[in-house]
């Protein structure tokens, strides 16, 4: 019934956009994708006419930002953190308008709503990323990273602001930030894994992430993409064993209800990335730039304080609702995927970062 709801308010909005852009007006179309109230390439564009006339206050700007999770997600609480954070250190010159639980779509076409200026933020997987820049397939490397310990050290580094900026030139999109979304692990509906000879004959759910594919194929499965909003009545009607993800997410969309099998292999780290249409961003005063980036920074701080509870609270769900939480021996996985580790760091970009990811150890 809530997936139908999504559905019916998808379509609602998707008709209001269209009627918006019938209007001919061009800060109207921006607003059909972008903003209210004016769009924010029209009221960024305005800040900008303002800042070069000294004494004058920046007219407000208004980001439409989307995401795939639900609004009790933690994810969902540190953008609603960053949105007060911008609002606050703007003065209320930049607000932040959220739209949760996928109701513009999936992150496909969040991140090419971006680059034709219908959206001017969202909240994506690195996984989706993999699809537009070669580099972010970093992250989609079986056990490229020891742990989320490993793998925060390096996000936290500046070399993140090459990851950041890889898509300006190419897409005119930029990232801000990172969250926390743990790692990737596998579950299924009837049937424990716990070796990699588990995977044998299954089908398992993937993102449109040919890493994610060819790493069930290498485990032997066999992999069939499906949109995040419809994987639960995937695996109610067994049109796939089984998928992989973040135990939060997980137990946020209720999978739960449909799953009874969960193991930590932890073989992909995947964290979130917060992007920005970067024309939007580079029409935002210095200043108004400046207090989007450090509430960027903020939210993400913020995000750490929340998310251990999360995961806790989530693995509890899980086990309530009668899921059996499984934590194997990681070696074997590793090492079956480790012929599919060493062709794709044959890249010599990704190489390069793997070089600096190793030495982070």
């Amino acid at each position: 019934m809530m997936r139908k709801r999504h559905n019916l308010l998808a379509l609602g909005l998707a008709a209001a956009m269209a009627l918006t852009a019938c209007g001919g007006n061009a800060a109207k179309n921006s607003a059909d994708g972008g903003s209210k109230a004016g769009s924010a390439d029209a009221g960024s564009a305005g800040a900008e006419d303002s800042s070069a006339q000294a004494g004058k206050k920046s007219k407000p700007v208004s980001l439409k930002l989307a995401h795939t999770q639900s609004t009790d997600h933690p994810v969902h609480k540190s953008l609603e953190k960053f949105a007060e954070l911008v609002k606050e250190k703007t003065d209320g010159e930049v607000t932040v308008e959220i739209f949760a639980n996928g109701v513009l779509g999936d992150e496909r076409k969040y991140i090419e709503s971006l680059q034709t200026g219908l959206l001017d933020m969202a909240k994506v997987s690195v996984d989706s990323m993999e699809n537009f820049e070669k580099l972010y397939s970093v992250f989609t490397i079986p056990y490229a990273f020891e742990g989320m310990d490993h793998g925060r050290k390096f996000m936290n580094s500046e070399k993140m602001e090459d990851f950041y900026t890889s898509t300006i030139d190419t897409l005119d999109i930029r990232g801000l930030t990172w969250y926390n979304s743990g790692g990737r692990n596998y579950y299924a509906r009837d049937k424990a894994i716990l070796s990699p000879g588990d995977m044998k004959g299954m089908v398992m759910r993937v993102q449109s992430s040919q890493i994610q594919i060819k790493t069930i194929e290498t485990l032997g499965g066999s992999a069939t993409p499906v949109d995040w909003g419809e994987l639960y009545t995937a695996l109610q009607q067994g049109v796939v064993d089984g998928a992989d993800n973040g135990i939060v997410a997980f137990a946020d969309n209720n999978l739960c209800e449909v799953v009874k099998h969960f193991s930590f292999t932890e073989h992909i780290l995947s964290p979130d990335i917060l992007l920005i249409k970067n024309s939007v961003y580079e029409k935002l005063t210095p200043e108004q730039q400046k207090a989007v980036k450090e509430a960027a920074e903020e939210s993400t701080a913020y995000h750490d304080e929340i998310w251990g509870a999360a995961e806790q609270a989530a693995i509890e769900k899980s086990e309530a609702a009668g899921v059996t939480i499984y934590r194997p021996d990681l070696a074997p996985f590793a090492e079956a995927l480790k012929p599919l580790q060493e062709e794709l760091i044959e890249n010599e970009k990704v190489a390069e970062y793997m070089e600096i990811i190793n030495g982070m150890k």
